[in-house]
């Protein structure tokens, strides 16, 4: 007990990140031998550069009362507008211990310096259910709306085969047996192909690359839609959108946009995918009333790259959307958030808030990348 009360938390500094890189890798990437200088650079520059202005929200460390570094809580600044007020915001990244069970108590003594920071509010997308606990002992909300994970289904074969492989080494070997299968499957069942399957809602919608530039310069008008937003000057998104682009277990980034009759964007997608694969959204932005042509012209452009499935984050804007979709919710991962501002939680509560993907953790290259 003397040595655990011996310990300490403290900020981040950067003799610290050699061991954070460390620990993130075994507990993450459990399969590979050594940690690439490639990942130690990335948390340099992610976890030591914060925002202009906002250098005093910054990632803290657990270090045992014989030195050594066990313990690490990623912070990300996040400048954000309530309705034209500023509101500073910290997103919380890994939370990570090692040799909990030697030192029970330094996980939670991680979360509360973090939560004690200067920001106006605390969150993350991708709370387990340890730190979920831990976040609603210290008053901490959970957000369900922000929470669920929508999967749609397009290649059944395929979809089950890219299950398999995230936990048996070599199932991908059967991955050239699932075309001709699912082909077979549809025609049987119902005499169409899964491309052929219709999209209801792409009717006087079109939707196009975009590069990035392009979409800096539509984004913001796309959140105008809620009461709290981020607040990112161009230079910042465009450093967000090219940090989202490598994510080498998730495939290529696709980047849409969705265009009505007059060439006026009502809604944006990223993602990333290949053939054959499970894709991944980052994101999905659309105007009131138009995130079904937006979910649309997801799914159209998704199965129509091949994917087995593709799998998106909720938010409470795309719900009644995702539900008549024929997709599939579930739960991995909690979204929580922690002020003192009533005025930031009833933005959450009322859906009025607008978090998950290059407003979150999704974006940078720790969710998605082996670093190679």
């Amino acid at each position: 007990m003397d040595r655990i009360a011996m310990s300490e938390v403290r900020s981040i500094t950067p003799r610290d990140i050699p061991a954070v890189a460390n620990m993130f890798w075994n507990m993450f990437k459990t399969s590979k031998a050594f940690v690439p200088q490639s990942l130690v650079d990335y948390l340099s520059k992610l976890y030591l550069n914060p925002s202009r202005g906002d250098s005093d929200i910054i990632s803290q460390v657990h270090i045992r009362s014989d030195g050594v570094l066990n313990g690490f809580i990623g912070s990300i600044p996040l400048r954000m507008s309530l309705d034209g007020s500023l509101v500073r915001a910290a997103i919380c990244g890994p939370l990570m211990v090692e040799d909990h069970a030697d030192d029970p108590l330094a996980g939670a003594r991680l979360l509360r310096a973090f939560l004690a920071g200067p920001q106006d509010v605390s969150l993350s997308e991708t709370a387990n259910e340890t730190s979920r606990i831990m976040w609603s002992k210290l008053r901490g909300t959970v957000l369900p709306a922000y929470s669920l994970e929508w999967v749609r289904v397009f290649r059944p074969t395929a979809f089950a085969i890219e299950l398999a492989a995230g936990r048996f080494q070599g199932m991908r070997r059967l991955a050239p047996l699932a075309r001709p299968l699912d082909a077979l499957g549809f025609k049987l069942a119902n005499g169409s192909h899964p491309e052929s399957a219709p999209v209801p809602e792409l009717n006087g919608f079109v939707d196009s690359d975009i590069d990035y530039d392009s979409l800096v310069g539509i984004i913001p008008s796309l959140l105008e839609r809620f009461g709290l937003r981020p607040v990112w000057d161009a230079p910042d998104l465009r450093h967000i959108l090219n940090e989202a682009t490598t994510k080498s277990t998730y495939g290529a980034m696709h980047s849409r946009v969705v265009r009505s009759r007059n060439g006026v964007p009502i809604g944006a997608y990223l993602y990333h995918g290949s053939p054959g694969r499970i894709a991944r959204v980052l994101q999905i932005l659309a105007v009131k009333e138009r995130e079904g042509a937006v979910l649309d012209s997801l799914l159209n452009h998704a199965r129509s790259l091949g994917v087995a499935a593709i799998r998106a984050r909720t938010q409470p804007h795309l719900l009644q959307a995702m539900m008549v979709r024929q997709g599939i919710f579930f739960q991995r991962s909690s979204t929580v958030v922690h002020s003192r501002d009533p005025r930031v939680l009833d933005a959450f509560s009322d859906g009025n808030a607008f978090f998950n993907g290059l407003a979150g953790e999704a974006w940078n290259r720790l969710n998605g990348d082996d670093f190679l």
